[in-house]
């Protein structure tokens, strides 16, 4: 069985207020047009297919389009909700869609596969909806107790329902995949990710409880699943290899300027006859232009050093010690998509330390000391005369 594995569309949203509809609409025909190129049996999108849980029409336009185009081609199309979506919204679609379509928000669902045949029997793929822990640890408690709140605990909960079900098949169990949208890692416990150097994008929302947002990869080890495909991080990356093979694809598309170093893709996965494991394949998505962070002095942003970032979507931050004269339309010129421009002097000192003690001490100087924190320097004469005027108009 071969599976095409996205996630994390965020249809609807926009980059630093600029559109990115169009964009977005390339990259869904890219994968349309790889699927049916690619002969796929399923696709999974595994959640955040929207950017909020009321989406703008275009945004509805788009995945409508988007099934359809997939349906009419033979695709089973799996769309599990993400922490940006609205489950229960998703989940209202359910009843009227055309057979081979599956779009899954209700926690009620768990642990119920969808079945898709291929010449060596049945792949089971098991859809989890995001599974918010303050809604989720009550549904998946047994006996009325709720679970502990944390987003481990409802994983391992909503994982046993898949190993029960899968408990209750004749033997040999068929081969099994699970869709899920969470912060997954590569630790034992949850409470050693800070110490594992993962890093989140700025696009990316948090989800934290209890302090604790991330899931442990080893959550889903021997439930007999091949893969794992997960959603809600943007990086697509492996979290852990063997099998099950836990993955994220990433998003469709760079989402921030943190994002700016990811390569974006879709992953690609055969699935073969039992006991032989997947083979994975990344294929890159196009996206609307490349993505820089910039930082120097105005004349050096304006110089050929950085002319090959003239049409890059680009953060800018000018570090003159003083703000350049007509800082932003002189960026602008030159660079057609500036989205972000900021002056941050290369010398300034953090505004993080501990605050000192005025007691005692002259209020020129106090002042003077908050300029050097913000602008990295002393005040110069003329500045001195001027604060020596208010204060002295002030008193």
């Amino acid at each position: 069985m071969r599976l095409l594995h996205t996630s994390d569309w965020h249809l609807g949203r926009s980059l630093h207020s600029l559109s990115l509809h169009a964009a977005q609409e390339e990259a869904v025909g890219f994968i349309i047009d790889l699927a049916v190129a690619e002969s796929v049996d399923c696709i999974v999108i595994a959640g955040d297919v929207f950017d909020r849980a009321i989406p703008p029409i275009e945004a509805l336009r788009l995945l409508n389009w988007a099934v359809d185009a997939l349906a009419a081609a033979g695709v089973t199309v799996i769309i599990t909700a993400g922490n940006h979506d609205s489950g229960d919204r998703l989940a209202t679609y359910s009843g009227v869609l055309r057979p081979g379509v599956h779009l899954v928000g209700s926690l009620a669902s768990i642990g119920t596969p969808v079945t898709i045949e291929d010449e060596f029997g049945p792949v089971l793929v098991y859809p989890l909806p995001y599974l918010e822990p303050d809604v989720a640890r009550f549904t998946l408690g047994e006996d009325g107790a709720p679970l502990d709140r944390s987003h481990e605990a409802v994983m391992l909960a909503a994982v046993d329902l898949i190993r029960r079900d899968r408990a209750s098949r004749p033997s040999p169990a068929p081969r099994a995949i699970a869709v899920g949208h969470a912060f997954v890692a590569n630790v034992r416990r949850s409470d050693e990710w800070t110490d594992a150097g993962l890093t989140t994008s700025e696009s990316e929302r948090d989800l934290t409880v209890g302090g604790v947002q991330v899931v442990p990869a080893s959550v889903f080890e021997g439930a007999g699943l091949e893969y794992v495909a997960l959603g809600h991080l943007h990086r697509g990356h492996e979290v852990l290899g063997g099998r099950p093979i836990v993955r994220y694809s990433g998003s469709l598309l760079r989402y921030s300027f943190s994002e700016a170093e990811h390569d974006k893709h879709v992953v690609i996965v055969d699935v073969g006859e039992p006991g032989t494991g997947c083979v994975i394949r990344e294929v890159p998505l196009p996206q609307p232009r490349p993505m820089s962070r910039l930082r120097d002095s105005i004349e050096a942003l304006l110089s050929d050093t950085y002319a090959h970032a003239r049409e890059h979507f680009v953060e800018l931050v000018v570090t003159d010690d003083a703000p350049p004269e007509r800082m932003h339309a002189r960026l602008d010129a030159a660079f057609a998509y500036a989205l972000t421009k900021r002056h941050e002097p290369a010398n300034r000192v953090s505004l993080e330390r501990a605050r000192g003690d005025a007691r005692g001490r002259l209020p020129l100087d106090v002042v003077g000391d908050f300029i050097m924190k913000v602008t990295g320097r002393e005040p110069d004469e003329e500045e001195r005369a001027i604060l020596l005027a208010g204060y002295e108009a002030s008193r």
